[in-house]
């Protein structure tokens, strides 16, 4: 690992900027400006700096999926004229830059190309062809085996990217060497979608904070009686199971809810536990169960946290989700939130800036913390700046 000080001439920036986007218009910008974050310091030793992308699920070329308001985004953030390409990847003129005046520019949707998904050589060969050096940057996609992810890379003169040195380093001192006591929060509709992660977690964490949709699979398997409320039954031994292995102590669930007969709904009534009645939907945890948690949380030194602890998009069944994250982000304790909801949720009761790292990336952050090998992960030098 060596610090960059020669120019790397035109650069190549595989980043993440999968957004929300309605009508239009960008919901959340909290990628983007992660993307930009070592923009400045860049431009220092490049000449020009071109970011590139995927967006969505296209099935090939789909105006709904464009880049073009992530590039107006940029211009907004960077108070300076970033240019959108919206020329066929494939057929890239080695010299586009020379065309414009700008420094910053935006390629058009990757997936808009079978060559992406399919990590195409001869598309890698393409999209590598105007620049000199390539950055991966893009930690929320480096779960994919894509090629702009593992391909273009073996072209150029290559980096991981600051963004990726960040969360990895971030997200690998949790599964090595996190300050005890060490608390995991999770959430989330499905224990199926976790259970990996709980699985390489729970042997190194001093508790494990259960709330979502999946802690009723758990209380379903001791007994419990959890209504209509979300429930995978072909995991209910494997529920049992695993609380068994952390000799009942380490697992902490719900002790009571907030519960309707339709999540849809805006009523709600809460119940301890022990009176849940068969027609009862667990939509959110209780009061008692957030006095449980916050004593837990503020005497941890390492958070990690993933996942709502109810259908918090209703506003009715929203406390829950509102006081743990308002909890985590008071405790004094390191704290790390990744996945997609987990965000929404500070955006809509906290402030970013409350937290020491929010990861970018998702699926990415669960595969790692799953003790996965991602294919995108330190394949090349990291970039010093």
């Amino acid at each position: 690992m060596k610090s960059v000080t020669n120019n790397l001439g035109n650069v190549l920036i595989r980043s993440d900027l999968n957004v929300p986007i309605s009508n239009g218009k960008i919901t959340d910008n909290f990628r983007i400006k992660q993307a930009l974050s070592s923009i400045e310091q860049l431009k220092n030793i490049s000449e020009t700096i071109t970011f590139s992308s995927h967006l969505g699920r296209p099935n090939g070329f789909d105006l709904n999926f464009t880049l073009e308001p992530i590039a107006e985004e940029m211009r907004n953030i960077l108070d300076e004229d970033v240019v959108f390409i919206n020329d066929d990847i494939r057929e890239l003129s080695s010299t586009f830059q020379s065309k414009y005046s700008s420094k910053v520019y935006v390629l058009e949707n990757l997936r808009f190309y079978e060559g992406e998904k399919e990590s195409d050589t001869q598309f890698a060969k393409c999209l590598a062809k105007p620049f000199d050096t390539f950055i991966l940057d893009a930690f929320g996609a480096a779960h994919r085996n894509h090629a702009s992810i593992v391909e273009v890379g073996k072209h150029l003169n290559s980096y991981q990217g600051p963004l990726m040195n960040k969360e990895i380093n971030e997200l690998q001192s949790l599964l090595k060497s996190p300050n005890s006591p060490y608390t995991v929060i999770m959430g989330g509709a499905k224990i199926s979608d976790k259970l990996n992660l709980i699985n390489n977690l729970l042997p190194k964490v001093d508790n494990l904070i259960l709330g979502g949709g999946m802690c009723f699979t758990f209380l379903k398997s001791q007994g419990y009686e959890i209504g209509a409320s979300l429930c995978e039954d072909e995991f209910l031994n494997t529920a049992s199971k695993l609380l068994q292995s952390s000799d009942g102590k380490k697992i902490i669930l719900p002790v009571d809810f907030g519960v309707s007969n339709d999540i849809l709904s805006s009523s709600r009534v809460d119940k301890p536990l022990e009176l849940i009645e068969s027609t009862d939907i667990g939509v959110d945890i209780g009061s008692k169960s957030v006095a449980l948690f916050n004593e837990i949380i503020h005497s941890s030194n390492t958070i990690f946290w993933n996942g709502p602890m109810g259908v918090f998009e209703n506003k009715s069944f929203e406390y829950g989700t509102r006081e743990i994250t308002k909890s985590v982000s008071q405790s004094n304790a390191y704290t790390v939130v990744g996945g997609g909801d987990s965000v929404s949720a500070i955006n809509k009761y906290s402030e970013i800036q409350n937290f020491n790292h929010i990861s970018t990336g998702g699926g990415a952050s669960m595969e790692l913390m799953e003790g996965k090998k991602l294919p995108g992960v330190n394949i090349y030098e990291p970039l010093i700046i």
